[in-house]
C-alpha cells in the first residue's frame, strides 16, 4: 500500500540468500519488461514459405503491457525449414546451331537452324518458342531446260475415204536463264484409212510450205495436198498435189562479207555473216553470255567488233546481290540498315578495282537501288561513312576509262539514267535526316554534291554552286568556270496547305564526266559540257524565278551549241531524253554557254557535230599530221646521211650532240602517229604516252646540252671523255628521270586517255611536261646570255690558256702549230677564231631553233588533244616541217666545215 514503510532488517545475508534474491529480482525484471501480468503468448509456426526446398516460418507475439512500461525482445521470428519435395525444373533453350547450307544453289532456297531444349525435370515446363528457324538464301535464277507438254489428240484423217495421215503436235515450254531447249519432235504422224469410201475424190488443203532449199541466193520451197476419197469406183482429183515457188532470193554474203573463225579474249567465235551475232559464255569468273557482231568497215570488209559483256556479270558482284535480297528479308529496320551499310563497303572496295564488265555496271546501280529502297522503307538515317561509300561508288562508276563500257551496257539497258534517279532519291532520304539549316558537300574524282535542308523563310538569297573557294575542294572543280544560281523564289511549296514553314531538301550535284555515259543526244548532236543536276523536294511551285546555269563547253570546233534538260516524261523514251524545252540561251561564245531555265532538272550543252569529220575512231592519222611529221621526218634524215658521210671531216662534241637531238625528233614524229591509232589499246597508249613524254623532254635538253658545249669551250675547259658522259646524262638521263618520278608517283594513271595518246590535261599531269621544258628554256638563255658576254668581251676569250692557244702571248708559244685532221696543220690562231665561231653558231642555234621547238610541240599537243580542230594540226604541220629545215640550214648549210 502507499505510503506503508518497509523494514529492513540488518542481518548478513547467505550465499544462498543472495542466490535466491537474484533469481526474484531477474523474474520480476522480466514480468516488467513482458508486461507482467505479461506479454501473449507466441502463435503458432506458419506453414513453410515454399512446397519444395528450403524455405522459412514465422511466428509473432502481441506486447501487453498494462503497467506502461515497453516490453523487450522480438515480437517476430523465423526459422528455416526443409520441404522434402522436389522442386520442379523448367526446360531453357541452348544456343542456336550456325545456319545451313543453303537446300538449292540457285532459284528461291532456304537455310535453317536448331536449337535443343535441356529437358525439364520434376514436373517443370517445357520450353517455349521454336526448335528451328529457317530463312530464304540463294535467290538467283537457275536454268530452266524446256520441257515438252503433254501431246495434243490426234487430227482428222486427211482423208475420209482410202488411206490418209493423222497428226499430233507437242508445245514445248520456252528455257529460260540458259537453259537448254526440247530435245526430240514436236509432231507425229501416222496412217489412218476409210476403205469402205466410195465417194470421188477430194483436194485436202494445202499443207505448209517446205523449208527453203538455200539460205541466200534463191532456193526453192515446196507443199503438196492430198487428194482424199479416191476409191474403186471414185474418180481422181483435178489438179495437182505440190507446187514449187523460189525462195531467199537475197544475195550470198561474199567471203569477206564472212567474219572468220578468231579465237580471242579466251573463247572461240565462229564463222559469223556481216551483221550478225556470234554468243559465247562469260569468263570464268562471270555468269551469263557474252555476244560479238560481225560488221562491215567502210571497204566493204566484214571484221569482228570488241565483245560484248553487257550481260555478264562478275561471282563478286553477283554474290553481293543475293546478300542485298537476303538483308531485304530482314524486317527489323536496324538490321536493315546496317546491311545496307555493309553492302555498300563491300561494293566500293568492288569498285575501286576497276576490272569489272559491262554488266557489273548494271548490276551495281540495281544494287545501289536496293540500298536506296531500303533506307527509305526502313526510315534509317544513313550515316556519314555511308553517304561517302555512297558518293565514291558513283564516282568510280563514272570513271572516264568506262565510257565504253557504259556504251556496250546501254544496249540493253539505260543504266546511267538509272543512276541518276538512284543519286536523287538518296540525296532526299540524306537530307531528310539532316537538321535544319546543315547542308552536307561530297567531293570526289568525278563528281561534287551539295545537300542543303532549308527552311523556306530562312532563304534570303540566291543560293551559288559549287562553292569553289570551300576547303578541300577537288581540284577539277575548283578550276572550271561551271555554275548554277538557284533563286530565292523558286522555294515556294506547290500547295499552300502544308501547316508552318515548309522545309525544303536542295541537292545539286556537278558531273565530270556523266555526260559521257548518258545515252547520244540525236540529231548529230553531242553533250559538250559537264552536267549539273539540280533536285528540290518536296516540289517548288512553277514561278517566275529561273535558274541561270552557266557551263563552259569541253571541245572545241562544235557549232550551234544550246541549252538542253534531262526530260523524262517524254513519251517516245520510257526513260527520257534531252529536251530544250524549258530552257532558253541567252549568251553563248567559243568558250562558254549561260542558259535560263525555268525548272530544276539535270542541265547541259548540246552542240552540233561538224559534219566532215566524223567523231568515230578512224584508225589512221590525219592527212595533216602525216605530211608535217613526214617532211620533218624526211629533212632530219637527210642531214644525217650527210653528217654520216662527211663523219671524219667534222666529228666533234657538237655533231654527236646533234646526232642525238635529230633522233630525239625523229623519235617524236613517229610516236605522234603511233598514237593516233592506238586510243583503243589502253596499253600501248600508256606506253606510246611515256615516250612521247621522254623523247619531248630530249629534245628540249639536247638544244641545252649544245648550250652547255658552247659555254665549255668559249671557257676553256678541257674536253675529254667524262664531260660526254656528263652530256648523255644531260640529254637523255634528265629526261628518263622526269618521266620516271611522274610515272612513279601518278602510277602511271593519266598516261594516255580514250580520246588521245598524251599526257591527260586534268589533274595538273601536263605541268610534267611543260614545268622541265620552260625550266630548259630559262637556263638555255642564261647560258646563252653568257656565252655572248664572253664572246663580245674587250679581250675576247679570256682563258689564258686559249689565249696562249690563239697567240695573244708572245712569249715561247707563238710557232706552236696544231695537226687538223682535214688540211695537215693549222695555227693556234685559227684554232681560236674556230671555237668562236663555232660557239657563236650554237648561240645562233638556240635562239632559232629553241623557240621553234616550243612551238612546235606546242602545237603538236593542240593538235593531238583536239583532234576536231584542223586548225591545230594544220599548224603543227607548218611549224614541224619548218623546224626539220631550219635544223638543216643552220646545222649544215650554214656551217662552215
Amino acid at each position: 500500500m502507499i505510503g506503508e514503510h518497509t523494514v529492513k532488517s540488518q542481518r548478513p545475508r547467505s550465499v544462498h540468500d543472495t542466490k535466491g534474491l537474484q533469481e526474484r529480482d531477474e523474474s520480476a525484471k522480466f514480468m516488467a519488461q513482458t508486461g507482467d501480468p505479461g506479454a501473449e503468448e507466441w502463435s503458432q509456426w506458419s506453414l513453410c514459405s515454399v512446397t519444395c526446398g528450403q524455405g522459412s516460418q514465422v511466428r509473432t507475439r502481441t506486447c501487453v503491457s498494462p503497467y506502461g512500461s515497453h516490453c523487450s525482445g522480438p515480437l517476430r521470428e523465423s526459422r528455416v525449414c526443409n520441404n522434402t519435395a522436389a522442386c520442379p525444373v523448367h526446360g531453357t533453350w541452348e544456343e542456336w546451331s550456325p545456319w545451313s547450307l543453303c537446300s538449292f544453289t540457285c532459284g528461291r532456297g532456304h537455310r535453317t537452324r536448331t536449337r535443343t531444349c535441356t529437358p525439364p525435370q520434376h514436373g517443370g515446363r517445357a520450353c517455349d518458342g521454336p526448335e528451328t528457324q529457317s530463312k530464304l538464301c540463294n535467290i538467283a535464277l537457275c536454268p530452266v531446260d524446256g520441257q515438252w507438254q503433254e501431246w495434243s489428240a490426234w487430227s482428222d484423217c486427211s482423208v475420209t475415204c482410202a488411206n490418209g495421215t493423222q497428226q499430233r503436235k507437242r508445245q514445248c515450254s520456252a528455257a529460260a536463264h540458259g537453259g537448254s531447249e526440247c530435245r526430240g519432235h514436236w509432231a507425229e504422224s501416222r496412217e489412218c484409212s476409210n476403205p469402205e469410201c466410195t465417194a470421188n475424190g477430194q483436194w485436202n488443203a494445202w499443207a505448209p510450205w517446205s523449208g527453203c532449199s538455200k539460205s541466200c541466193d534463191g532456193g526453192w520451197q515446196r507443199r503438196v495436198r492430198v487428194c482424199q476419197g479416191l476409191a474403186v469406183t471414185g474418180q481422181p482429183c483435178d489438179g495437182s498435189g505440190e507446187e514449187v515457188r523460189r525462195c531467199s532470193e537475197q544475195r550470198c554474203p561474199a567471203p569477206y562479207e564472212i567474219c572468220p573463225e578468231d579465237y580471242a579474249v579466251s573463247m572461240l567465235w565462229r564463222r559469223t555473216p556481216s551483221g550478225e551475232l556470234a554468243f559465247n559464255r562469260c569468263p570464268p569468273n562471270a555468269t551469263g553470255t557474252t555476244s560479238r557482231r560481225c560488221s562491215l568497215d567502210h571497204r566493204g570488209v566484214a571484221y569482228w567488233e570488241q565483245p560484248s559483256y553487257a550481260r555478264c556479270i562478275a561471282n563478286e558482284y553477283r554474290y553481293l546481290q543475293q546478300s542485298v535480297q537476303g538483308h531485304l528479308a530482314k524486317g527489323q529496320r536496324n538490321l536493315a540498315g546496317d546491311g545496307m551499310s555493309q553492302v555498300t563497303k563491300v561494293l566500293l572496295d568492288l569498285t575501286q578495282r576497276r576490272n569489272f564488265y559491262a554488266g557489273d555496271l548494271l548490276s551495281s546501280v540495281e544494287i545501289l537501288r536496293n540500298v536506296t529502297d531500303t533506307f527509305k522503307r526502313a526510315s534509317y538515317e544513313p550515316s556519314s561513312d555511308d553517304v561517302q561509300n555512297f558518293f565514291q561508288i558513283i564516282s568510280n562508276l563514272l570513271e572516264e576509262e568506262n565510257r565504253e563500257k557504259w556504251e556496250d551496257a546501254q544496249q540493253i539497258y539505260p543504266g546511267s539514267v538509272e543512276l541518276m534517279q538512284v543519286i536523287e532519291e538518296f540525296i532526299h532520304i540524306v537530307g531528310l535526316g539532316m537538321k535544319d539549316f546543315h547542308n552536307a558537300y561530297l567531293m570526289t574524282g568525278n563528281l561534287v554534291a551539295s545537300i542543303q535542308r532549308l527552311p523556306a523563310v530562312s532563304v534570303m538569297t540566291d543560293i551559288n554552286f559549287p562553292m569553289k573557294g570551300r576547303k578541300g575542294m577537288v581540284d577539277w572543280a575548283r578550276n572550271s568556270e561551271d555554275k548554277v544560281v538557284i533563286p530565292k523564289g523558286i522555294f515556294v511549296p506547290q500547295t499552300a496547305d502544308m501547316d508552318g514553314s515548309p522545309v525544303f531538301i536542295l541537292g545539286t550535284v556537278l558531273y565530270k564526266t556523266l555526260g559521257l555515259m548518258l545515252p547520244a543526244p540525236r540529231n548529230n548532236t553531242a553533250v559538250n559540257s559537264k552536267v549539273i543536276a539540280v533536285t528540290v523536294r518536296p516540289e517548288p511551285r512553277v514561278t517566275e524565278a529561273q535558274l541561270e546555269i552557266e557551263l563552259a563547253h569541253l571541245a572545241n570546233g562544235t557549232m550551234n551549241p544550246f541549252c538542253a534538260l534531262w526530260d523524262s516524261s517524254i513519251m517516245n523514251d520510257s526513260w527520257g531524253s534531252w529536251s530544250s524545252k524549258g530552257c532558253r540561251t541567252v549568251l553563248t561564245d567559243a568558250s562558254h554557254t549561260k542558259c535560263l531555265c525555268d525548272r530544276v532538272s539535270t542541265f547541259a550543252i548540246l552542240a552540233q557535230q561538224p559534219r566532215e569529220i566524223a567523231m568515230e575512231y578512224s584508225g589512221v592519222p590525219s592527212v595533216t599530221l602525216i605530211v608535217g611529221c613526214g617532211l620533218s621526218c624526211l629533212a632530219l634524215i637527210t642531214l644525217a646521211v650527210v653528217y654520216a658521210v662527211l663523219w671524219r671531216y667534222i666529228r666533234s662534241e657538237r655533231s654527236i650532240i646533234l646526232i642525238n637531238f635529230c633522233l630525239s625528233i625523229i623519235c617524236s614524229n613517229i610516236l605522234i602517229l603511233v598514237g593516233q591509232t592506238q586510243t583503243h589499246n589502253a596499253g600501248v597508249c600508256t606506253m606510246t604516252t611515256a615516250f612521247l613524254h621522254f623523247f619531248f623532254l630530249a629534245s628540249f635538253c639536247w638544244v641545252l646540252t649544245e648550250a652547255w658545249q658552247s659555254y665549255m669551250a668559249v671557257t676553256g675547259k678541257v674536253r675529254t671523255r667524262l664531260i660526254r658522259k656528263r652530256f648523255l646524262c644531260l640529254g637523255w638521263g634528265l629526261p628518263a628521270l622526269v618521266v620516271a618520278i611522274s610515272m612513279g608517283f601518278t602510277k602511271a594513271k593519266g598516261y594516255g586517255t580514250p580520246q588521245y595518246c598524251w599526257l591527260s590535261l586534268e589533274g595538273g599531269l601536263l605541268y610534267a611536261f611543260v614545268g622541265p621544258a620552260a625550266a630548259v628554256v630559262l637556263v638555255n638563255m642564261v647560258i646563252g646570255i653568257l656565252v655572248f658576254n664572253k664572246l663580245v668581251s674587250r679581250d675576247g676569250i679570256l682563258d689564258k690558256k686559249l689565249k696562249h692557244r690563239a697567240g695573244q702571248m708572245s712569249e715561247p708559244h707563238t710557232g706552236l702549230t696544231l695537226k687538223c685532221a682535214k688540211c695537215g696543220v693549222v695555227s693556234t690562231t685559227a684554232l681560236s677564231a674556230t671555237t668562236a665561231s663555232n660557239a657563236m653558231a650554237s648561240l645562233w642555234s638556240s635562239c632559232v631553233v629553241l623557240p621553234l621547238l616550243a612551238l612546235t610541240w606546242m602545237s603538236a599537243v593542240l593538235a593531238m588533244t583536239d583532234k576536231r580542230s584542223i586548225l591545230f594540226q594544220i599548224l603543227f604541220a607548218v611549224f614541224d616541217s619548218l623546224q626539220g629545215f631550219v635544223i638543216v640550214m643552220v646545222h649544215c648549210i650554214l656551217r662552215r666545215e
